[in-house]
């Protein structure tokens, strides 16, 4: 059985690489080839915040994988496992930590987001958090859209000069760190939400016209980023798993629980197979990250020699 640390998936696929193979198996989703099992999770207080340990899986026929993933998050750190298995002959593979990985897969979704839902010309990003994942989430966006600028905002101004070091010296592109959300995503064509916030702090009146939105910090019940009422006016609102929206979203509960609509709600295997698209000139478009099965195992796919 192989294994794989926390080195080894750095060294291993690229993001390009594992947006592409998220791509490659959303399509086998799509024909009902591959497909999610669904997220267990349970919080608990840790001081002021909460602690959450989270289980979820797929299958995927056409890579022949099966793929499990469970991980501990705290306010002071996090450990993520994640093991495979043969579809074929549920002979198991290897098991590979999943830090590095679940960083990966998380930028994936938000790129492949950003490569079907925002305009073709976009070419400034504004990030608004800071933490460890907040990076990969720049290099995404980067991989899929030529990036002239991004704009950082983070609670913790230190936070956002350290991580505009990073961006200048590994993704090369010019970074201005904002003093509020507003001037952050002033004019912005794409926002990324990457936090761990509690409460709504971004606003419909924070996005350009036509601006996509990237939604993928919040993944608890009892967290949220942007405004719900936003919803109403996003001409596309795509979710990686439906299932997992409906069951932990906060936003779109809030949105939905209310006006009713969830069926409006469409899947990011609907958009890149064609089935849904980005409207014209929309007031803006959303997608809402809660993590999935799937995207680790676009990622674990490459760990085994897949191709993207």
């Amino acid at each position: 059985m192989r294994s794989w640390t926390e080195d080894d998936v750095r060294a291993g696929p690229t993001l390009p690489q594992v947006i592409d193979s998220l791509e490659q198996v959303l399509t086998h989703e799509a024909r009902g080839t591959a497909w999610n099992l669904d997220k267990a999770m349970t919080t608990w207080p840790v001081g002021d915040a909460r602690g959450s340990a989270q289980a979820l899986g797929a299958v995927d026929r056409d890579a022949d994988l099966v793929v499990f993933k469970t991980w501990v998050n705290t306010p002071t750190g996090a450990t993520a496992l994640m093991s495979l298995f043969s579809a074929t002959d549920g002979i198991a593979i290897g098991v590979a930590e999943a830090g590095a990985a679940g960083s990966l897969r998380t930028a994936a979704g938000a790129g492949l987001a950003t490569r079907w839902m925002s305009a073709d010309d976009a070419d400034e990003l504004a990030v608004l958090g800071a933490g460890r994942q907040a990076l990969r989430q720049v290099e995404a966006v980067a991989a899929v859209r030529p990036l002239r600028r991004v704009r950082l905002w983070n609670r913790t101004a230190e936070k956002a000069h350290s991580l505009a070091e990073q961006v200048r010296s590994e993704i090369q592109v010019d970074v201005v760190v904002a003093n509020s959300v507003e001037d952050a995503t002033r004019d912005a064509p794409v926002v990324t939400l990457i936090t761990r916030a509690q409460e709504p702090f971004l606003r419909l009146e924070h996005l350009a016209p036509g601006a996509h939105l990237n939604a993928v910090g919040a993944i608890l019940p009892s967290h949220a980023e942007f405004d719900p009422a936003l919803i109403a006016h996003s001409a596309l609102t795509v979710v990686d798993s439906a299932e997992s929206a409906r069951r932990a979203s906060r936003e779109l509960h809030e949105h939905f629980d209310d006006s009713g609509g969830w069926d409006s709600v469409a899947t990011l295997a609907e958009v890149v197979t064609g089935k849904v698209a980005r409207p014209a000139d929309p007031r803006c478009t959303v997608f809402k990250g809660m993590g999935m099965g799937l995207s680790d195992l676009a990622v674990a796919r490459l760990l085994v020699g897949g191709t993207p």
